[in-house]
């Protein structure tokens, strides 16, 4: 295989090494606060983040998981009383859901710990280091969205 091929390979242990040290940093979370795993994190941000009506169909198709996984994780959200479902009176088999008071506040503790955690990889990049990185990354998303 190419040099070449193998730098992309790179983002796939970057992103390890991100995941790593999240769930790292959320190990260390104050044993009294409401624990919740990357992944449950993950799709909490997600329905958070939706503007419209957020339909488990589309959580799916978000994560890229399969429904059965996403039934799963919003399962243990729901015992964690981190979201609730609603049930559209026109259509019985579509479940809304929606981010609690107790969700919201438990989204604003991971999401500091997250910010600071990119704070803290990106220490000694230089703005033009940053938007090089993004404008890279964009054109691979680019080019894999195509296929």
């Amino acid at each position: 295989m190419e040099k070449q091929n193998l730098a992309l390979m790179e983002l796939g242990r970057l992103m390890r090494e991100i995941f790593r040290g999240f769930k790292k940093r959320i190990g260390e979370q104050n044993q009294e606060d409401i624990k919740i795993t990357a992944e449950q994190f993950h799709l909490l941000n997600a329905i958070n983040l939706k503007q419209e009506e957020v339909i488990q169909k589309d959580m799916a198709e978000i994560m890229g998981k399969d429904k059965s996984a996403i039934l799963r994780l919003i399962d243990s959200l729901e015992e964690k009383e981190l979201v609730r479902r609603a049930v559209d009176k026109n259509d019985r088999r579509k479940n809304y859901l929606m981010v609690t008071k107790t969700g919201e506040r438990v989204l604003k503790q991971y999401q500091i710990i997250a910010f600071q955690m990119m704070e803290d990889i990106q220490q000694g990049l230089s703005v033009s280091d940053l938007n090089t990185f993004r404008r890279i990354i964009e054109h691979i998303k680019d080019n894999a969205r195509k296929l």
